[in-house]
């Protein structure tokens, strides 16, 4: 185990480098993770609203106070460039402006040319705003043509606007403890850091061993080809172990009990089956990158172009067709498509043939890359012992 001993001292050396990559990597992952799983609950939002009344009449004034009940209201100059260098600014969301004859409109059924308004297009806020201001105008048309006075209709729609609807989540999974949204987030970047820290810290080693002349003195040992490559490998495949746990037993301290149930524990398997994928990516790379210069770029390359196609840093179900049916390529999108499946987010429901069918998907992208390692590598020791 000659071979195997030099790596793991080659190793060593660069374990603060690795250690390094390790905290920095598990401190940006906790926090996405927690900062994630806020953001994913509901919660109402109120946006800053300016209203210009040109209306001025009870019915224009109710409307006022509807929109105050929902949304902060914000006196600014009616001037067009102090509205718009507010838009800009974003200290202003949306502009509204009640044109005057609105009451008598509406007395009368008409609904169309109530409003003037100025916003920014195609935003979440603007959506938000005149999807209520819709329904508002909408509720209260319906009880003019009921036969409602414009006050009556007015209070009723006010009484239908402000109703609460009460709320309740519920967790389908079969254990009731388990933290489906945490978890998910938590296991959702690790494709990325995996890639990050395995290919940064690993490839430098794998290509030091590799080096022509320390190859060489090898090659005039006793130890085969086939010999020095599983030693070799072995090392690198206690790496990766080795890192997979560190972040497997931060993982369990985070969330306890909730990471072994079913749900939990297939998250757990699915890492590592990826992790297996990453190791021979690295192997792959460590054989065909020029220097241990280049490792960093083709890490950020590789991470990055994998995590935004295949779904780590963008859900899935908001990418384009086209980018889909590429990252199908890709073994992260079958990590990603299993991780969806088990926090209950994805377009199907959990199977588990489905999910180990995804987990062998990812294994056979990691056995058709690991089966090109051996092919090169043989290559390249025959070619330097002529």
């Amino acid at each position: 185990m000659q071979v195997f001993k030099a790596f793991a001292k080659i190793a060593g050396k660069k374990k603060f480098s690795a250690l390094l990559y390790i905290g920095i990597f598990m401190i940006i992952s906790i926090l996405m993770a927690n900062q994630s799983a806020k953001d994913n609950n509901f919660k109402e939002t109120k946006l800053s609203i300016c209203i210009i009344d040109m209306d001025n009449t009870a019915a224009s004034q109710k409307l006022v106070d509807y929109i105050s009940s929902n949304h902060n209201i914000q006196d600014i100059d009616t001037d067009k460039d102090t509205i718009l260098d507010s838009l800009y600014y974003q200290s202003t969301d949306y502009v509204l402006t009640i044109k005057e004859g609105y009451s008598d409109k509406i007395s009368a059924g008409e609904v169309d040319d109530l409003f003037s308004n100025y916003k920014v297009s195609g935003t979440y806020s603007t959506a938000l705003f005149e999807s209520q201001l819709d329904q508002y105008v909408t509720n209260l048309s319906c009880y003019i043509a009921g036969g409602f006075s414009i006050d009556d209709a007015i209070s009723k729609t006010a009484q239908t606007s402000n109703s609460e609807i009460k709320v309740k989540t519920e967790n389908f999974s079969d254990s009731g403890s388990f933290n489906s949204e945490y978890i998910y987030y938590y296991f959702q970047y690790l494709p990325f850091i995996f890639i990050a820290i395995l290919i940064s810290c690993l490839c430098p080693a794998l290509l030091t061993i590799n080096k022509k002349e320390i190859r060489s003195r090898t090659n005039c040992s006793p130890v085969s080809t086939t010999k020095q490559t599983f030693q070799i490998t072995l090392g690198a495949i206690i790496y990766a172990v080795i890192i997979w746990l560190i972040f497997m037993i931060a993982a369990l301290i985070l969330c306890g009990k909730m990471l072994l149930c079913r749900e939990g524990l297939l998250a757990v398997l699915n890492s590592l089956v990826f992790m297996l994928v990453v190791l021979s990516m690295t192997l792959l790379i460590s054989v065909l990158a020029p220097s241990p210069k280049a490792t960093d770029m083709i890490a950020n390359t590789i991470g990055l172009g994998m995590s935004f196609l295949c779904g780590v840093f963008v859900p899935q179900k908001f990418l384009g067709e086209a980018v889909i049916n590429v990252a199908h390529f890709l073994p992260a999108y079958w990590f990603i498509r299993a991780n969806n499946m088990l926090a209950g987010i994805s377009d199907e429901l959990f199977s588990s043939s489905k999910y180990f069918s995804y987990l062998g998907i990812e294994l056979l992208f990691a056995v058709a890359i690991f089966s090109v390692v051996l092919l090169v590598a043989k290559t390249k020791i025959r070619s330097s012992s002529n």
